[in-house]
């Protein structure tokens, strides 16, 4: 990958060698890395990447839903919306997602 870049992983854990991943982020050739999957799966506590400080570990929520699924929920946050009430699926940023 060119230097500065970042690494997304949407895809399966085992794309990610976590040892060169961590290699190429400290010696600063990649920039950040967002993982929505590890492997293994879940990460041990103790792994590394938790505490990399340029590393953003998702709770393994990538995907493409159905719009049978989605198109309900949407509906019902705009009806939310207009009500003044809380809306659903709601980013936490204070807990980092």
């Amino acid at each position: 990958m060119p230097e500065g870049a970042s690494v997304i992983n949407i895809g399966r854990g085992g794309h990610i060698v976590t040892d060169d991943l961590i290699a190429a982020l400290d010696s600063g050739h990649l920039s950040a890395a967002t993982l929505d999957v590890t492997e293994p799966e879940p990460l041990q506590e103790d792994n590394p990447l938790w505490d990399h400080p340029k590393v953003t570990i998702l709770p393994h929520v990538a995907r493409r839903p159905p719009v049978s699924q989605i198109a309900p929920e949407f509906v019902d946050n705009i009806r939310r919306f207009e009500a003044g009430e809380p809306l659903q699926q709601l980013t936490h940023k204070e807990l980092g997602y």
